[in-house]
């Protein structure tokens, strides 16, 4: 069976930790979900789809029809929910509940502890060793399922059809000596919440994801997260562990 990973990835982690599961599955290629336009990709039944997503205040992005561009036929599936240690709430069953209107079907899901951009210690490092032997263990469970005639989806836990919630809000600057007005950043905001002339934030649009700094070529973009660093810190430093989800 052929393998094709896709993530939403602005800050990086979620691509390595969608890399890291694929080549488990000896994935072929990636999509990459970001950026201000969608990326299409049909898959038929006969091929896997590994689609990682980020979890941002317990949801998937909030970014308009960040999963429409992926279409399939009956087409299994892996789910990777990515988060920085403090939960994946309803992540999991809000994508499954999506992909499955978009014809494919839940062999297996995962949620991954990857680094989080607001708060650098949580998740540092991760997937690491400890992650990558459950993870083995979870594509090899995917394998045998997928091998059989008639197999059941994953079960999930979490609301597939949450209420949404508002971004957190993390104040952004740029340095305009040092920024080369090439609008790079507002070409990779996936909402569309730059201006390509201005290079402005609507407030109303942006969703925290950090595209805009991650893509800057000079650095000149920056944010200030530090009183929810603390936060974060004071709350979620203990290690959560990797959870896989095979059964029906």
């Amino acid at each position: 069976m052929n393998a094709i990973g896709a993530y939403f990835s602005p800050s990086g982690g979620t691509k390595r930790a969608c890399e890291l599961v694929g080549g488990l599955f000896d994935a072929t290629e990636y999509v990459d979900l970001g950026g201000r336009t969608r990326a299409q990709r049909n898959f038929s039944k006969d091929e896997l789809l590994v689609l990682a997503v980020p979890v941002y205040a317990g949801q998937m992005p909030a970014v308009p029809g960040l999963l429409d561009g992926l279409k399939g036929e009956n087409t299994p599936c892996v789910i990777l929910a990515t988060y920085g240690n403090r939960h994946y709430d309803e992540t999991l069953a809000q994508v499954k509940r999506i992909l499955g209107e978009q014809g494919f079907r839940c062999a297996g899901a995962a949620a991954v502890i990857t680094p989080h951009i607001f708060a650098p210690t949580l998740g540092a490092g991760r997937p690491d060793e400890q992650d990558m032997e459950k993870l083995g263990q979870f594509a090899q469970g995917v394998k045998e399922k997928l091998a059989g005639e008639d197999w059941a989806e994953a079960a999930v836990p979490g609301n597939p059809n949450p209420p949404p919630k508002p971004a957190v809000p993390v104040k952004k600057d740029r340095d305009w000596d040092t920024c080369l007005g090439c609008a790079i950043c507002a070409k990779a905001c996936p909402t569309e919440a730059m201006d390509l002339k201005t290079l402005m934030w609507a407030d109303d649009k942006c969703i925290s994801c950090m595209s805009c700094v991650s893509a800057c070529p000079t650095g000149a973009l920056g944010f200030n997260s530090s009183l929810l660093a603390q936060k974060l810190t004071a709350n979620f430093s203990a290690r959560r562990e990797v959870e896989t989800f095979l059964e029906g």
